[in-house]
């Protein structure tokens, strides 16, 4: 009798002990499945799916170590390595691939998303690139207005292209510093507005002026540090939300948020995730872009816009990749 009690504490232990770990790996994986994205520590562990999974598979591998002298910890290590697979093959669904352009088309938009650090990105590289991959529209976070304007002039001197400037500061104007859109004059004549009047982070909208084209927006939002969660909590929904009110919109730039925080892609087509570059980071560089955070977007209307293609390119003198993408009219 007294065996056949302690060999029920025994699976009852080994029972708890799997479901508090397998519990603790799921919320871990995948905390915005329980809304806790956006909280501490997960809004900064949730952008970095590669390495979380890495680290669920280490944690799996050393749990099946102990079971070799503790049975009890192999169906934890079984339900761990289950998790991490599970979050891996995800992460894989979305795409690590660097990406390709196809050919463009008649009717076709490309679009340039940059964050350039505070205006150091190499100048001739990031105008290089607009010109390579044809880009009508190019967005800038972090640059200041006379970057973008060198950017501009560089484009056209080597492709005779001309692109109007507009260009927001942060903190409601008033900085040097902010956010660029740069707008191909074949896609007709734009006009700025004022629709994130305000944001202490710069977004810059821009329609046609003739209302005939893409309405559109380069964003950057506040970056999930303490202090200002809060305003990043408001401003990432807000620009995904923008681009989904505004029939045909095309919006990109830096989010500071992935797709597994709260707010993205706010009922647009994410291009990255839908051509398969959707989980390659963006930043930092310095780590393997497997490795790194997915925070760059562009996003369209997909009533509107059908993604052909994506790619991420690396640009010197910044701490972000550059995200491309070709957008083609739904059929």
């Amino acid at each position: 009798m007294h065996r056949s009690r302690s060999a029920h504490r025994s699976r009852a232990t080994t029972v708890a002990v799997t479901v508090a770990v397998t519990a603790g790996a799921v919320v871990v994986a995948a905390p915005e499945r329980f809304g806790l994205a956006d909280a501490r520590p997960f809004v900064w562990a949730v952008p970095f799916r590669v390495p979380l999974g890495l680290g669920l598979a280490g944690v799996a591998g050393v749990l099946g170590l102990a079971g070799l002298r503790w049975r009890r910890a192999l169906p934890a290590a079984a339900a761990v390595a289950v998790v991490a697979a599970a979050s891996l093959t995800v992460t894989a669904h979305r795409g690590l691939s660097a990406g390709e352009l196809p050919p463009a088309r008649d009717g076709d938009v490309t679009v340039l998303a940059s964050n350039v650090l505070h205006a150091r990105a190499d100048r001739g590289a990031v105008a290089g690139l607009v010109v390579d991959t044809g880009a009508q529209v190019v967005s800038l976070p972090e640059a200041t207005e006379a970057y973008a304007r060198d950017v501009a002039a560089r484009v056209q001197a080597a492709s005779g292209r001309s692109l109007q400037v507009f260009f927001t500061g942060d903190r409601g104007g008033r900085s040097r510093e902010g956010t660029a859109l740069l707008v191909d004059a074949a896609l007709g004549e734009y006009r700025q507005t004022d629709d994130f009047a305000g944001s202490p982070t710069a977004v810059t909208t821009a329609v046609p002026v003739d209302g005939d084209g893409p309405p559109l927006a380069a964003v950057h939002t506040t970056a999930p540090v303490p202090g200002q969660l809060e305003q990043w909590s408001r401003e990432v929904p807000a620009a995904a939300a923008w681009c989904a009110a505004n029939p045909g919109a095309l919006a990109a730039g830096d989010f500071n948020a992935t797709a597994d925080h709260p707010g993205l892609p706010g009922g647009c087509v994410d291009a990255g995730a839908a051509t398969g570059t959707g989980a390659r980071g963006t930043w930092p560089v310095d780590v393997p872009a497997v490795l790194g955070a997915r925070i760059d977007h562009a996003l369209a209307d997909g009533s509107a816009w059908e993604a052909v293609g994506t790619s991420v390119r690396e640009v010197p003198g910044t701490d972000h990749r550059a995200v491309v993408a070709r957008w083609r009219p739904a059929s």
